[in-house]
């Protein structure tokens, strides 16, 4: 089975076939913003204390 083949299926939800999640352009920023935000102040506190 693909990663991808349960994003395409089509649950029933209260008598109505609801379309599978999907990651919107918003959802993909806070995500990025979020794992960049810590290792941008992880690096600088490396690379602070080496230098």
């Amino acid at each position: 089975m693909m990663v991808n083949e349960t994003m395409k299926n089509q649950y029933k939800i209260l008598g109505h076939h609801a379309p599978g999640p999907r990651m919107t352009k918003a959802a993909a920023f806070l995500l990025a913003t979020a794992l960049s935000v810590p290792v941008f102040v992880l690096l600088n506190c490396i690379a602070w204390l080496v230098g």
